[in-house]
């Protein structure tokens, strides 16, 4: 019989983002002279904490901007964590321990000389639950001073992880690298950061040699993509397309690099977190760094086709003006207002046509 109280609710399912395979910390400590790594011999047991960790860090370090993407050098002795990392992932002849501790060792050995303070280096093994995709992250994370109250309701410091504010992070795609993808290895490389990240590129072995026609080709599919999302009317989407070209043809000129950040703020002031989040969930990994190729541009403004026997270029203007009419069903364009000179010379030509026959 029913007590007035009700059933007692159902604890909600938990729904993992991330199913942690391997994770482990060791710590890089800068000494008199260089560096030390204090290093785990064991992994990390994966309690609530843990996998909370880990899925903040796979969240943050995917929305952030300023990212370098390409492939590992092909000279594993000088760079060896793509040699490392086969052992463990692709023959299984060496543990997550062995393995993450060489590569802690390189990371030390790349630190040298440079202004790093050091840090606890996290590696983490995990398999996004969505698309079953196998991913290693490396992140330094510093402690950062806080404050709590203890049971006496006294405030006193608080050591915690920055979570929120690591700058040096690298991220391996495992499964698009075993399957010989072209690009599968990202690093934070930042805004102005170059000299600050350049010893985590070379800790990973990096090649982050991009082809400026092949990312600026994305970079325009990605803003078409942004204008579709947010569903601007064909004037909108006409002027959001030709301020981007704008910008991207000043970088082009001036031999500028591509930067994420700096173009988000630029084209889209009022929300440049917005388009820099729909570009970093675009999938298609966009490099901060290359120069924008100018031919590439033009299809921002302009569209162009041909065989053989005709070529045809008009700006995108000319759709939305009704000078072009494209009709999808038919797969077919009209073209109207033909200026008079293209008029006359058609006319004679018809009409002597007529004649011959």
């Amino acid at each position: 019989m029913a007590d007035g109280r009700g059933e007692a609710a159902e604890a909600p399912e938990v729904v993992l983002e991330n199913e942690i395979v391997n994770v482990i910390v060791h710590s890089l400590n800068r000494v008199d002279g260089g560096f030390i790594v204090d290093d785990r011999k064991k992994v990390l047991d994966i309690g609530v904490t843990v996998q909370r960790l880990i899925d903040q860090l796979a969240k943050i370090y995917a929305g952030k901007t300023g990212k370098s993407h390409g492939r590992f050098e092909d000279d594993v002795d000088n760079y060896p964590v793509a040699k490392f990392l086969e052992a463990y992932y692709k023959t299984g002849a060496s543990d997550f321990v062995t393995t993450t501790f060489q590569m802690a060792e390189t990371l030390k050995k790349s630190a040298q000389g440079t202004a790093s303070t050091g840090g606890h280096v996290f590696f983490a093994h995990f398999k996004r639950v969505a698309d079953q995709t196998h991913y290693l992250i490396v992140a330094i994370l510093n402690d950062e001073l806080g404050a709590a109250l203890n049971k006496s309701k006294e405030v006193v410091d608080a050591l915690h992880l920055d979570i929120k504010g690591f700058r040096l992070a690298g991220r391996v795609n495992l499964t698009s690298w075993a399957d010989g993808a072209d690009k599968y290895l990202s690093f934070i490389k930042g805004r102005g950061q170059d000299k600050v990240s350049e010893f985590f590129k070379l800790f990973l072995g990096c090649n982050n040699s991009v082809a400026a026609v092949v990312e600026t080709q994305k970079l325009g599919t990605a803003l078409e993509a942004f204008a579709q999302s947010k569903e601007m009317t064909e004037e909108q989407r006409e002027d959001f397309l030709r301020n981007a070209y704008t910008v991207c043809k000043r970088y082009a000129d001036k031999d500028t690099p591509f930067e994420l950040e700096a173009f988000a703020n630029e084209l889209w002031p009022d929300n440049p977190e917005e388009l820099s989040s729909s570009f970093e969930g675009s999938g298609l990994n966009i490099s901060d760094g290359f120069i924008p190729d100018k031919r590439s541009l033009r299809s921002l403004v302009k569209f162009s086709g041909g065989t053989k026997n005709w070529r045809i270029i008009f700006d995108r203007a000319a759709l939305s003006n009704d000078e072009i009419e494209f009709n999808v069903e038919s797969e077919t364009l009209v073209i109207k207002k033909l200026p008079e000179e293209l008029l006359a010379r058609l006319r004679v030509e018809v009409s002597q046509d007529g004649e011959e026959d």
